[in-house]
């Protein structure tokens, strides 16, 4: 039998275009949202990409999610059981393992020792051959079966498809845990943190980064879409590639982190390079220029795209 909490939820839960549409409220702060941040996807979104959400902010740690929350019907496969080669063809594979060798090394800084390492979003697995190469014992999760299979071959490391919640490791088990470009795509980021702080030794080490939803970019892609009269923003995909769901900034992840005994010892907020698109049109070309100049412009003050930070469970 389900509770009548769970019935209520339920009754409101609409499903369309592939999704199921569920009440969101904050998860690192556990209260509704109440601000309207736009539209995003579908007619809200200049190559009408995916399916049209709203967009809100919680207003206490400034995270922003769709509200409500579109879970894909056939579970993460729906988004994510794609060809690796081509999910992944922006990426440089030689640039992701020298950065992936630096983690390594950082890693062991950080925590005086070669151990165990955990890869959560392993993908196509340059950070676990990198461990491995290195002389840790490295164990990748990748619940993409495409994404999994290809790293289990370039890795030769275990690949489990469980999400991380499943896996029942016991506690203190790992000395390492990665976590890149990876929370702003998981429907419960509260959980994940809290397993991972579970599971991490004491003087254990977690490495993350995430899109600074709060960066210039973002400001000024959401100011350009007022400026035209939209009611649209730049932030998050929950619909369409690369599918990201939880648009974290820097309050609001420290505040996550924090919550669970996990303390900044690193914490670098970047420019990247600019992710829009070009379109072939003289408008087209105007929008992709000022987003370059607006990404370089982001490398100074702290408004980057991205964060990226070590943090230690105390």
């Amino acid at each position: 039998m389900i509770s009548e909490k769970e019935a209520s939820v339920e009754s409101q839960v609409e499903v369309r275009d592939g999704y199921n549409w569920m009440p969101q409220i904050c998860p690192i702060c556990k209260v509704p949202p109440t601000e309207f941040v736009g539209r995003r996807g579908g007619a809200a979104h200049r190559a009408a990409l995916g399916v049209e959400c709203q967009i809100w902010s919680c207003g206490r740690c400034r995270l922003i999610f769709p509200n409500p929350m579109p879970m894909p019907v056939k579970g993460i496969g729906q988004h994510y059981d794609l060809n690796a080669d081509h999910y992944f063809q922006h990426h440089d594979l030689e640039g992701k393992t020298l950065d992936a060798l630096g983690m390594i090394t950082r890693a062991e800084q950080l925590t005086g020792r070669k151990g165990r390492v955990l890869d959560i979003g392993a993908g196509r697995g340059e950070l676990l051959r990198a461990a491995c190469d290195a002389g840790w014992s490295a164990v990748g999760i990748e619940p993409s079966a495409s994404f999994a299979e290809y790293a289990a071959r370039y890795s030769g490391a275990e690949i489990k498809r469980e999400p991380l919640e499943q896996c029942n490791f016991p506690d203190c088990s790992f000395d390492v845990v990665i976590l890149s470009a990876v929370l702003e795509h998981i429907y419960n980021p509260d959980e994940v943190i809290k397993e991972i702080a579970r599971i991490l030794r004491p003087g254990g080490a977690l490495f993350l980064d995430v899109p600074n939803e709060k960066g210039l970019y973002f400001r000024m892609g959401n100011l350009y879409q007022r400026l035209r009269g939209r009611n649209w923003t730049v932030n998050l995909a929950p619909t369409f590639e690369p599918f990201h769901v939880f648009g974290f900034n820097g309050r609001a992840l420290r505040m996550l982190l924090a919550k669970y005994g996990l303390t900044v010892k690193d914490w670098h907020v970047y420019g990247g390079r600019s992710v829009l698109p070009r379109r072939n049109s003289f408008l087209g070309h105007l929008e992709h220029r000022a987003s370059q100049l607006v990404t370089v412009i982001s490398n100074w003050g702290g408004l980057g795209t991205y964060i990226e930070t070590w943090v230690v469970k105390q």
